[in-house]
């Protein structure tokens, strides 16, 4: 009897993994093993002549295209024979062995006959690398409308005071909606009946509308939880309207509500920062954070939804111990807005990171000015370190060189775009990732509306940026606990933000700077640049899904970390990747290898 590969075996391998047992004990038969020594042709293989499968028992084999370049490199477990999406692209490709390989290969008629047994297999073959992560089960965020909301008690802004108090204590509520005709105009709080009636001394039958919030932030009841949580978390407010398709009011969701849902809750760290007393009290509550977001992970929250949270944890702090400085130091001598850059701006950090960050200043300070807000800078970048947001490597900091008049800001971007090099263009880039955390919006959007206007305007400086995101590459192959890079050389480990993340943020950061588009979180640069016409709508897809994928990916690594006690970072062990992982991971690489041959074709790389 021929020697045939083992159910267990095939049941790693994708796509066969999805069979069941009974399904591979019968197919085993049907395989036939081949063994090719180091360096020899397996052979040559075009798509659409069925020339049956290859799956790799042990050992690794290199694709090459027609003129010997070396396209992957596959290892134990993986696939080929049958077409392969490389680069955006099937072309024919050569198999060659990188050392003695076993493999056990189907013919083409065993092959056909399972891919029409069995769609799962059949979709594998079809699918291309974005249809793939696309079809990827990914648990669903609960949404608001699954909280069960009671339906608002409400009032009309005409409605005395002293009636809106009665109706809050009667139906023992902390918050009361203000509509009129069936439209949300209004809301007012216990906390405002205390701060703006009685300390106010407000005649009690006035109108309510005289201390209400006006027009207040309401979600619609098909956002998530977390978008409620993030929403709450950002303006630092305890009550949320939400709103049905129509725009009618359809309840009040309350920190109460959040909190119940979760726990230890995010909400419940901010509340903590927002009460800190000192720098050291902000710090040791921002070193818990990482534990928050490791549970929300463990409890099925997204990276980008982690992202997020992560993002206002951080300006909770940062706004904090602004808050601390200033009670210290008096009142600024001028207006001032504190910025972040990086991966904080795009709200796309992870369970650790280091601080990027900056100061703008209205006008240039005499010398007391300096001494104020050097003090400043000084104690919110040492207090943010203290709290696990670890000075930048780059010195990318307020407390450093990057705290700087308005025009000493717009001097410092124009040189970086009217006159570039690669050295300041790679230095450059994260700050075109810019958002104000806390100070005087008006001063950061004005300085980035004329940072993204000369950027558009300027291709050359464009080119220099596309040409820097490309010393960002993904890997040709993961064999073993080793990367295998396209010039030969095996790197150990796989860094998922340098190999992964920031390739896919790079891409996204020119795309944007192409249409001068404000935002600056990457999968929505990237769905405003489609909209724009700066990149092909499913190619923006296929990107968002590669990111969300590969994001996913480092934050589980990390949250394993944490759990056992290591400090969490970016480097994974290829060989601790199941085969599934390893197979949607290579479609993820191969969509960024292709965005960055369409980004080099454009600036003519």
């Amino acid at each position: 009897m021929s020697e045939q590969p083992r159910p267990e075996f095939l049941a790693t391998v994708t796509p066969l993994s999805g069979l069941d047992f009974a399904t591979l004990q019968a197919i085993v038969g049907d395989f036939e093993l081949r063994t090719f020594d180091a360096e020899e042709a397996v052979g040559r293989f075009v798509p659409g002549q069925d020339e049956g499968l290859y799956v790799i028992d042990h050992g690794a084999v290199r694709l090459e295209d027609e003129q010997g370049q070396v396209l992957e490199q596959r290892g134990e477990g993986e696939l080929f024979g049958h077409a392969i999406c490389l680069d955006s692209d099937y072309p024919p490709y050569r198999v060659v062995a990188d050392e003695v390989t076993r493999s056990w290969y189907l013919a083409p008629g065993p092959l056909q006959k399972l891919i029409a047994a069995h769609p799962e297999v059949a979709h594998f073959f079809s699918a291309g690398p974005g249809d793939r992560l696309r079809s990827l089960h990914q648990s669903s965020p609960a949404n608001i409308a699954g909280l069960g909301l009671r339906t608002p008690v409400t009032a009309g802004p005409q409605t005395s005071i002293v009636e809106c108090a009665r109706r809050m204590a009667e139906h023992r509520i902390s918050c009361l909606p203000l509509v009129d005709d069936d439209r949300l105009v209004g809301i007012v709080t216990d906390r405002d009946l205390r701060n703006r009636v009685l300390a106010g001394e407000v005649d009690p039958e006035s109108p309510v509308e005289r201390v209400m919030t006006p027009d207040p932030t309401r979600i619609s009841n098909a956002s998530t939880i977390n978008d409620a949580l993030v929403e709450m978390m950002r303006l630092g407010i305890h009550h949320l309207p939400v709103c049905d398709e129509s725009g009618r009011l359809a309840g009040v969701i309350s920190a109460g509500d959040l909190l119940r849902q979760q726990s230890p809750h995010p909400l419940q760290l901010v509340r903590a920062i927002q009460r800190a007393g000192s720098d050291e009290e902000v710090a040791q509550v921002a070193c818990r954070g990482p534990g928050v977001l490791a549970s929300l992970a463990a409890s099925g929250s997204q990276a980008t939804e982690i992202g997020r949270v992560a993002g206002m944890l951080t300006d909770a702090s940062t706004r904090r111990l602004l808050a601390l400085a200033q009670a210290d130091l008096g009142p600024p001598p001028m207006d001032w807005a504190w910025l972040a850059f990086g991966s904080q701006a795009r709200m796309e950090q992870g369970l650790v990171t280091d601080q990027d960050n900056g100061l703008l200043l209205a006008e240039e300070p005499d010398a007391d000015g300096r001494e104020y807000f050097r003090q400043m800078a000084e104690r919110v970048c040492r207090g943010l370190d203290a709290g696990g947001y670890v000075f930048c490597p780059g010195g990318v900091m307020a407390m450093g060189e990057w705290r700087m008049s308005r025009a000493a800001w717009q001097s410092t971007f124009k040189g970086w775009i009217q006159q570039p090099e690669p050295k300041s263009v790679m230095q450059s880039s994260i700050f075109f990732d810019l958002r104000v955390v806390d100070g005087d919006p008006a001063l950061g959007a004005g300085l980035q509306e004329t940072v993204l206007r000369q950027a558009r305007d300027r291709e050359i400086f464009r080119r220099f940026l596309a040409a820097e995101s490309m010393s960002h590459t993904p890997p040709i192959g993961l064999f073993r606990r080793f990367v295998q890079e396209s010039d030969g050389r095996q790197s150990q480990g796989l860094n998922l933000k340098k190999r992964g993340v920031i390739p896919i943020v790079d891409l996204a950061r020119v795309r944007a700077l192409e249409g001068a588009i404000q935002v600056v979180q990457t999968e929505a640069r990237l769905k405003a640049s489609a909209e724009a016409g700066n990149i092909n709508a499913r190619d923006a897809d296929d990107l968002i899904h590669a990111f969300r994928f590969i994001a996913n990916l480092r934050l589980h690594h990390q949250v394993r970390q944490f759990e056992r006690g290591e400090r969490p970072d970016h480097l994974v062990n290829p060989d601790e990747l199941s085969g599934l992982h390893r197979r949607y991971l290579r479609s993820a690489f191969g969509i960024v290898r292709a965005a960055q041959k369409a980004l080099a074709q454009r600036y003519v790389l």
